[in-house]
C-alpha cells in the first residue's frame, strides 16, 4: 500500500519493522501441502496462534499487552481497505507455549493483487491511555465484521484515532511484523495456509531453524527441535479457505425474516419487495467471493419459496447457520451454470 494513503496506526507498525528489521528474524513457514489461493475463489482469515514477551514476567498486576494486527487488501473493486484489530490478548498468553487462536480479522474475501500482513505487541497499563483505546475498539467490535462494507468504511477513522491516542502515549511496539504476499504467479511470496513467525533476533544468533509443529513454534537443529526461550517472539496462523464457515450474516437474516413475516401476515406486495431485497444482497454482498454469492442468493430465494409450502418463517425453527450449512448449493451444483439475477427474482 503506498505510504501516503496508509492508515496512521499501520504506517507506525510499517515504520517499526522497517527500522528493526536488521535485529529481528521472520519467516513465512507454509503448511504441509498448503495451495495458493486463487483470486475471487477463497477467503483468509487471521489468529493470533502464539507468542511471548520475556519481560511481561517481571510485569505487575498492573501492565499487560496489547496486540495490534491486521491485514490490508483490495476490497470493493480496486479499493484497498485495512482490517485490524486492537485488544489485549486471552490470559493464556502468559503461558510459554500456548495456543492461543485469537482473532485478529473476520473472514475476508480475498480478490487478488497483494495481501500485506501486520502484528505489533504494545506494552499497556490497566490506567493508562492504551487501555482507553482498548475500550474504544470494544466499543466499535460489532462494527468491525461482516457486513465488510461498513468495517471498511470505519476503519481508517478508526486506525487514525488510535494513533492519536497511542502517539500521545509514547507508547512503541515491543515487537512487531509487517509481510506482503500476493496472489499466484504475482513474482513474491504466495498468499496460503501457514504461519507468520517474527522473532526478537538476526536469524543468524537463533538457536535453529524456526518451524512450526502441530502449531507451536520450534527452533530445529540437526538433531532436536525445541521451544524457543529467552527472546521475545510472536506468531500469527495464515487461514485460506475456499468455503466460508458462516453464510448467514446479520443484515442477511434481517432481510430474510422481514420477507417471512411479511409471508405469513399476507402481505404479498411487501413480501415480494423484500424477497427481491434479501437475494440481492446475497447476489452483490461484497463478504462472498463471485462463486459464493450465487450459492447464498439461490439458497436464500430456496428458502423463501419454500414459505408456500410450510407456512413458516425461515430460519425460525431451526438455526439459520444449521440450514444454511445442511442446504446451501454445492459449488458444481448444475442449477449454478448460468444463473442470473433476473431468474432468481423471476424476470426472466
Amino acid at each position: 500500500m503506498p505510504n501516503d494513503v496508509m492508515p496512521r496506526m499501520w504506517k507506525r507498525v510499517a515504520s517499526w519493522f522497517a527500522e528493526n528489521s536488521e535485529h529481528v528474524t521472520v519467516r513465512f513457514v507454509a503448511d504441509d501441502n498448503a495451495q495458493p489461493v486463487r483470486p475471487y475463489a477463497g477467503y483468509l482469515r487471521l489468529w493470533l496462534a502464539e507468542g511471548f514477551l520475556r519481560r511481561q514476567r517481571s510485569w505487575g498486576a498492573d501492565r499487560f499487552p496489547v496486540l495490534h494486527g491486521g491485514a490490508s487488501l483490495t476490497f470493493l473493486g480496486s479499493q484497498r481497505s485495512t482490517f485490524t484489530t486492537f485488544g489485549r490478548p486471552p490470559e493464556a498468553w502468559s503461558v510459554p507455549g500456548a495456543q492461543l487462536d485469537f482473532p485478529i480479522t473476520a473472514l475476508l474475501p480475498f480478490n487478488g493483487g497483494t495481501v500485506e500482513i501486520e502484528a505489533a505487541l504494545y506494552e499497556a497499563r490497566t490506567d493508562g491511555p492504551l487501555r482507553t483505546a482498548i475500550d474504544l475498539v470494544s466499543g466499535l467490535a460489532s462494527l468491525m465484521g461482516p457486513p465488510l462494507a461498513t468495517a471498511a468504511t470505519i476503519a481508517d477513522k478508526l486506525s487514525d484515532g488510535l494513533d492519536t491516542i497511542v502517539s500521545g502515549s509514547g507508547a512503541q511496539p515491543v515487537l512487531a511484523l509487517h509481510a506482503t504476499m500476493v496472489a499466484p504467479g504475482g513474482g513474491g511470496t504466495a498468499l496460503r495456509p501457514g504461519h507468520l513467525v517474527v522473532l526478537a533476533t538476526p536469524e543468524s544468533e537463533l538457536a535453529g531453524t524456526p518451524v512450526v509443529r502441530d502449531g507451536r513454534l520450534r527452533l530445529r537443529t540437526d538433531t532436536a527441535e525445541s521451544a524457543p526461550t529467552g527472546l521475545d517472539y510472536l506468531v500469527v496462523r495464515i487461514e485460506c479457505r475456499t468455503e466460508r464457515d458462516d453464510w448467514r450474516f446479520p443484515e442477511l437474516d434481517a432481510a430474510i425474516r422481514a420477507a417471512g413475516e411479511a409471508f405469513i401476515r399476507g402481505h404479498a406486495d411487501a413480501y415480494l419487495d423484500l424477497r427481491t431485497d434479501a437475494i440481492s444482497r446475497a447476489w452483490t454482498s461484497p463478504d462472498l467471493t463471485a462463486s459464493d454469492r450465487r450459492r447464498v442468493a439461490l439458497l436464500v430465494a430456496e428458502e423463501m419459496d419454500a414459505l408456500k409450502g410450510l407456512g413458516i418463517v425461515p430460519g425460525v425453527e431451526r438455526g439459520l447457520h444449521e440450514a444454511a450449512a445442511e442446504r446451501l448449493p454445492h459449488a458444481d451444483d448444475p442449477r449454478l451454470a448460468g444463473l442470473t439475477l433476473d431468474q432468481l427474482l423471476g424476470r426472466a
